[in-house]
């Protein structure tokens, strides 16, 4: 008899009556048994096949992977549950630090207390002493961030939760001197010539703050904008779309160049121009948009781009001056949206490319010749460092600088081609280190 024939038989007898009297209990658990064991013999040939990958059962691949590794999913899930925030991370058991700093270097770093607050400290990195700090208060949840505060000469500390609250003053003591919450800041903050701030805004709301028509559809998405406050008071002084900038200079038309639909731009830095050269005027602003892999060169005095930057960089972050005809920035050589959907392996791998293997790493670019450069190429390679979020440069001299490795948790000082440091932020709880948010060097 034919597998299938007994199949066909065994469905049978569960349906039906034998010889017009009921089926026996042993029967009916017997028939039950046999096709759960022809099942479970069916689907682990599928699951040896769609391993091995000579073999493809189409729309059934992706149910069949979820099957077979829920338990490893589930444990997963457990260790997540029962794990510490997000803020905390894993420290690898061979991680090894590297310190050979000669001189003092003052971090202004956010970390997360084992209470659920933050604090906000100035460390210095050579011997790990904190020589100042804040406690704030979080009443958000567990995985709220402080990104990117500014401290000024008279210790007072400029902050913002992540995408929850517009910017908050306190002083060296942390008592709060001002707040404004009509615009919600996320990213980075840096202070303008005239010493007031600029931030990457968007209006105090989850919901959607863009829209446009396709093909007779309504899209809608996160809209971005450029934001300046005042120092001293906390006042909005400017606050402008980055939907309308691109449209009123004729560039509407990289909404469509982003894979993101939802959140198209995702402006990740402004960098002030502090003071006017041949290529820049002080008062400019260079924007970096993660989802669209371009800084733009913005004028707000005449609300002109001077130039839209493109080249050989991929969700790049923390654009900074190199020098007066230079510019520098973090490139994480990653996809704007990352997904599970890629092709199978192929069963002939002759017709195979090998593209190589991916890592961040700093991109100049000069402002007069419009080239391109690498810095620390190599050593980024020699050393695996990859985020594909977030990630910051800031250059000490123009030899040294320092790399956040936002994911992983590892910080970097790199002179030449040379790792003088490589650490983690420790954290009280044993085995884990703190994730960075934005470190920021106090030159």
């Amino acid at each position: 008899m034919s597998t299938k024939t007994l199949f066909n038989n065994l469905a049978r007898l569960l349906t039906e009556e034998i010889s017009g009297k009921p089926m026996s209990k042993f029967i009916k658990w017997f028939s039950y048994t046999v096709i759960c064991l022809f099942i479970l013999s069916i689907f682990g040939w599928m699951v040896h096949h769609i391993t091995v990958g000579d073999k493809s059962f189409g729309f059934l691949n992706s149910p069949v992977k979820s099957l077979y590794t829920f338990p490893d999913l589930f444990s997963q899930s457990v260790e997540e549950v029962s794990s510490y925030p997000q803020t905390f991370i894993k420290t690898p058991e061979n991680f090894e630090s590297i310190n050979q700093l000669d001189t003092s270097v003052t971090m202004l770093a956010t970390y997360s207390d084992t209470a659920g607050g933050r604090i906000v400290a100035l460390i210095d990195l050579k011997s790990g002493n904190t020589n100042h700090s804040w406690e704030i208060d979080n009443p958000f949840e567990d995985h709220a961030r402080i990104w990117n505060p500014i401290v000024l000469e008279d210790k007072s500390l400029i902050y913002a939760f992540e995408c929850m609250t517009g910017l908050r003053r306190i002083d060296a003591k942390g008592k709060l001197i001002w707040k404004q919450d009509s615009v919600w800041n996320h990213h980075s903050m840096e202070l303008g010539s005239d010493g007031n701030i600029w931030i990457c805004g968007f209006q105090p709301t989850y919901e959607a703050t863009g829209m446009h028509t396709l093909d007779g559809d309504t899209v809608y998405y996160m809209d971005n904008f450029i934001s300046k406050i005042d120092i001293k008071s906390g006042k909005v002084l400017y606050h402008e779309s980055i939907t309308d900038i691109l449209k009123e200079n004729g560039l509407i038309n990289y909404l469509m160049k982003s894979s993101v639909i939802s959140d198209p731009i995702h402006i990740n830095d402004i960098q002030p121009a502090l003071k006017t050269t041949e290529y820049y005027a002080e008062g400019d602003l260079f924007i970096s948009a993660r989802n669209l892999s371009f800084i733009m060169h913005f004028r707000p005095s005449t609300n002109e781009v001077i130039e839209v930057i493109e080249g050989p960089f991929a969700c790049q972050h923390d654009v900074d001056f190199y020098n007066d005809s230079v510019l520098v920035f973090f490139n994480n050589n990653a996809y704007p949206l990352w997904t599970e959907s890629s092709k199978e392996k192929p069963k002939n791998s002759a017709y195979m490319n090998n593209a190589g293997d991916f890592y961040s790493n700093v991109v100049s670019y000069n402002l007069s010749s419009k080239r391109f450069g690498l810095i620390g190429e190599e050593v980024f390679r020699e050393n695996k460092i990859f985020t594909k979020t977030e990630g910051r440069v800031q250059f000490l001299d123009s030899n040294t600088y320092f790399i956040e490795e936002q994911n992983s948790g590892v910080l970097w000082i790199i002179r030449g081609d040379e790792v003088i440091y490589k650490d983690v932020l420790k954290s009280k709880i044993p085995g884990y280190h703190h994730l960075p948010n934005w470190n920021r060097i106090m030159n």
